[in-house]
């Protein structure tokens, strides 16, 4: 389906870890949490959308655009951000921007200027010198300025002081609820799935083990999701 991120049927080996047979989908209009312990499989599914780990077997797809074989178009429609990206780390911020903008003509630059002024990034410094939350800032403005339709998450909001998450967060809901926007997201903080999700799906030795709708009364989803994950409430 045209605006839909497809894992299909997905599997890939990294050292001795292996994920096996991952089919999940995210399409534009909804925020679908990705779950599971260390070690559990996410990273390693998240580097072969990213193009980082090669498939053993399957594919990723975006509409008709191949991740492998249509590798420009694609990254022109996926994001990913992680959280502890060394972006561009001897030029300035201001320079950084400029160097990523040129890779795309859906670039929005009045939104890119606002948000580094909302968000007090100074543009005039080194990337190689900002603090791990304005370097996560950074990325994620990287990330949404070329105004992708689905975005890859990995712990990208982690090292964000609390005013900022939720700043971001409001701007990507308003996004999906426009039905212009499909987010695919791993967290560490179960409060952020249960509250900005509408599914999760969870994995466990690089499996599926299950998916679960998170619409819904949150207390209920997260004593839900402590069951399915195995954890301790406090976690």
């Amino acid at each position: 389906m045209y605006g839909e991120l497809l894992i299909d049927s997905v599997s890939a080996k990294v050292g001795r870890f292996s994920i096996e047979d991952i089919g999940l989908s995210v399409g534009m209009g909804e925020v679908v949490g990705l779950l599971g312990h260390n070690g559990a499989g996410k990273s390693t599914t998240f580097r072969v959308i990213s193009d980082l780990v090669r498939p053993t077997f399957g594919s990723v797809w975006f509409g008709d655009r191949n991740h492998r074989i249509n590798e420009r178009a694609f990254k022109r429609c996926v994001a990913f951000i992680g959280d502890n990206q060394n972006i561009y780390k001897s030029m300035r911020v201001h320079e950084a921007i400029a160097f990523a903008r040129r890779f795309y003509t859906t670039w929005d630059d009045t939104w890119c200027a606002q948000s580094c002024v909302r968000l007090r990034l100074p543009t005039d410094t080194r990337v190689g010198h900002l603090s791990t939350g304005m370097r996560a800032k950074l990325a994620l403005i990287l990330g949404f300025a070329f105004q992708p339709k689905i975005v890859i998450m990995d712990e990208a909001t982690s090292n964000l002081d609390v005013d900022s998450r939720e700043w971001f967060w409001e701007y990507i809901e308003s996004q999906v609820s426009a039905g212009t926007l499909g987010v695919l997201i791993s967290s560490h903080s179960r409060a952020e799935i249960v509250h900005r999700c509408d599914r999760a799906i969870i994995l466990e030795d690089g499996l599926i083990c299950a998916e679960m709708d998170l619409k819904g009364d949150p207390e209920t989803l997260d004593s839900q999701l402590v069951m399915l994950l195995g954890m301790e409430r406090s976690a």
